[in-house]
């Protein structure tokens, strides 16, 4: 018999639905499934099965981003997956061998969203936050005003400004330029 707090490899984890109408789910350890009418699709390859997929997203562009907490960064765009952060050697080995975080990396992602301008944000649990403008990648941490190293969720509000949800101290949003704190007092 199961354990009641015994993960399921397949416990989901995220969802998103696309412009298609395709729900897509991201899992425990078993990848992503797409459900699509009477269809079910899984992704699996590169990693993307080794470890939880926290984030999910569709660009402005139609391609789908993973984030996975383990592997990194996944993009599908309709026929191929890739692993973008190891395409961009930004891989952590040694997390998933013994659990060492990778302060440079873009290995662990718990959120990910996209600018009015199109850069992509992925959020990570250890490195801070990560911009991808479409060619180049930069890296925001605490040294650039990030209140933490650990972005848990990224949001866009009505305005299409982007706030930052970390580990400690509040919330915070960038301009474009630096990061704005806001404290959460009780």
């Amino acid at each position: 018999k199961q354990s009641p707090y015994t993960l399921s490899r397949s416990g989901v984890y995220s969802v998103l639905t696309v412009k298609n109408g395709a729900l897509w789910l991201g899992t425990q350890a078993e990848g992503v499934c797409c459900i699509e009418g009477a269809q079910i699709k899984w992704f699996k390859d590169k990693g993307l099965a080794s470890a939880a997929v926290l984030g999910l997203f569709q660009d402005s562009k139609g391609n789908l981003w993973f984030g996975n907490n383990g592997s990194g960064v996944f993009r599908y765009d309709g026929k191929t997956l890739t692993n973008f952060t190891e395409d961009n050697k930004l891989a952590n080995p040694e997390f998933k061998t013994n659990g060492k975080a990778g302060p440079g990396t873009l290995a662990r992602i718990y959120a990910i969203n996209e600018d009015n301008i199109g850069n992509l944000w992925f959020g990570t649990v250890d490195a801070g936050v990560w911009k991808f403008d479409g060619s180049k990648l930069t890296q925001y941490t605490v040294k650039d005003g990030l209140t933490s190293n650990a972005v848990n969720t990224i949001y866009k509000d009505q305005k299409g400004e982007l706030w930052f949800g970390t580990d400690s101290h509040g919330i915070c949003k960038f301009n474009g330029k630096r990061f704005t704190t806001f404290k959460l007092e009780q």
